[in-house]
This record gives C-alpha cells, structure tokens and sequence, in this order.
C-alpha cells in the first residue's frame, strides 16, 4: 500500500545518496542536515543516532519536515537532474534500537560503499555500535515539487513566514576560520526556510557571506525576522565523508540573513572523513556511552549486526 503522494521522480528520489532533510525546532525555526536517505513504501526513511536524536525529537513534536533532493554525487547520476523538494509528515520509530540498528547496518552495506568491507567485520561493528544505534525517521509525503536547476523554484515556494513562536536572537559575528573553510564547498549552499503555509521548506541558494550579514541571491520574498538556515556541506567518495556545517539566524528588512549560530562547524581539514582523528575520537566516546544508555533507559544491549536476512 503507498502513501498519499506518488512522487513521480522516484528515480532521482531512490538513487541520490544524499537528500537534505529539514526539521523544526521549539521555536518553530528550521535545521537542515544532509543525510543518507531510502526510499521504502512510497516512503522516504532516514536514521539519526540514538546518542544525538534531535532530528528525531524535533520531528516528533512537529512532524511537519521537508526533504530536498539536490546533489547527485555518488549517486551515477548528473547536475542535470531537476531540483525535488518533498512536503510531508514525519513518523518516528524509536523503540526497537536493536531492530532500528540491523535496519541500518543493513542500509550502509548497501548504499555506502566506503562501509560495505568495514561493517562485515565484527569486531569493527562491535567499535561502532554507538555510532550504528539508530532511531529511525519515515516521511510519508503530502506534495512534491520539482524544477529546472537553472530555474526559480515554483510559485508555491517563493513566499516566507515566520512562526509566532520565533524571537530572533542577538546576531553573532561568524569567525575568520569559516572564510577559509568556505571555498571546500563547491555547490551552492542550501536555504531552509518556512514557506506562506508554515510548512518547511528548503532551495538552493547563491550566498556572498560577510561575518556579520549574509546576502542572499534567490527569488524568495524574504520576510523580517524570519527564521531560515543556511547549510554547506559535501559528499566525499562514497560517503567516505559527510561533512557539513549550518548558519542559522534570520532575515533582516533588507533580506539579509543576520547570523545567530553556527553549528556543527569544526575546522578541521577532514572534519568527520573515515580514518579522522575527529571521528575516531566520536565513534569511542559514543561507544563509551552506549551502555549507559541503554541501561538509564531500561533497554536492552544492542548488539551491531546486519539483519537476519542479510547476513
């Protein structure tokens, strides 16, 4: 049985290795993430660790998401594709860990080459396993859109609100570091926004950034003191690396975005790449954590392995 939308560019949707998925926090302001996604049932499902769940907490208590579908790489497929951007509901799985964490080893043997030979070792997953913990996210779709590169997004998709909820915060000034790290992103960054509706929403941008304000080149009709995130990020190989970093903030009246956070941004060379000293240094302290975890909670260990029918 398929869910409410067909999405009719179910062969960009299905092959793309990287989709960028935007949440809504408390505030009712959006966080966009690029992540691994699948398409399962006329759903588009996703996993975020079980030790870092805000993606999947933030879609549990709104489950008003949107997924973009804009960077081709690894994926066999060409810059010529249209840009896909997919309005729907989010539907939490976050009770069976041991389950929900086959569910991914399974999705990384499959779709992640640069994992396939590390994760049919054992001891290896064993090293993982805080990593591999997973809670799931399935967006069952509600509309899809979908447009030229070159082209302005749809009609639908060029207003902007702002949640009653959002109070812009104090604008921060962006440290010089980010200057230099910025010219590693080759494609356009992505802008997440609310649309006239409320619903999230998300499009690529031409941004010129300034350590105080940033000058966005889109059609959108920007609103004052509407939230928006500004997300940069890059596929290395097959997934041999996922680095990304975010400027969340707000529109000024000149439709300037005034930064407010910087979030995920590390400055390192190789940010999370396999064989970083930075992500070797998180796969342990997750796996220090774990246990805990599950044992606070009154769960049962996880045990990292593949499901029954793919081993």
């Amino acid at each position: 049985m398929r869910d409410k939308c067909d999405m009719d560019r179910e062969d960009i949707i299905g092959s793309y290795k990287l989709a960028e998925l935007v949440t809504l926090t408390r505030d009712g302001s959006p966080v966009c993430w690029p992540m691994l996604p699948g398409l399962e049932r006329g759903r588009i499902v996703f996993s975020t660790g079980y030790l870092y769940p805000t993606k999947a907490r933030n879609a549990q208590r709104d489950p008003r998401v949107a997924v973009l579908f804009s960077d081709p790489s690894a994926s066999g497929r060409c810059d010529d594709d249209p840009l896909v951007l997919v309005q729907g509901r989010a539907e939490v799985l976050d009770r069976d860990i041991q389950r929900n964490t086959e569910r991914y080893v399974d999705q990384l043997m499959r779709k992640a080459t640069a994992f396939r030979l590390m994760l049919s070792v054992p001891w290896i997953r064993h090293a993982m396993a805080g990593y591999l913990a997973r809670i799931w996210i399935e967006v069952v779709p509600d509309r899809q859109d979908v447009w030229a590169r070159a082209d302005a997004p749809p009609p639908s998709l060029r207003g902007m609100s702002r949640p009653a909820a959002f109070v812009p915060r104090e604008p921060i000034v962006l440290p010089p570091d980010v200057f230099g790290w910025l010219p590693r992103y080759t494609r356009p960054p992505v802008l997440a926004y609310l649309d006239r509706e409320g619903r999230p929403a998300a499009v690529r941008v031409q941004a010129a950034v300034r350590p105080d304000r940033i000058d966005v080149s889109c059609c959108l009709q920007t609103v004052e003191g509407a939230p928006a995130c500004l997300t940069y990020h890059r596929l290395i190989g097959n997934y041999r690396g996922n680095d990304a970093f975010l400027i969340r903030g707000h529109f000024d009246a000149a439709g300037g975005l005034v930064p407010e956070r910087l979030v995920g941004y590390g400055g390192t060379a190789d940010d999370r790449e396999l064989g970083s000293v930075k992500l070797l240094r998180l796969i342990k302290g997750w796996g220090k954590q774990l246990p805990a975890r599950l044992a606070a909670q009154g769960r049962p260990q996880v045990v990292a392995r593949p499901s029954s029918r793919s081993r």
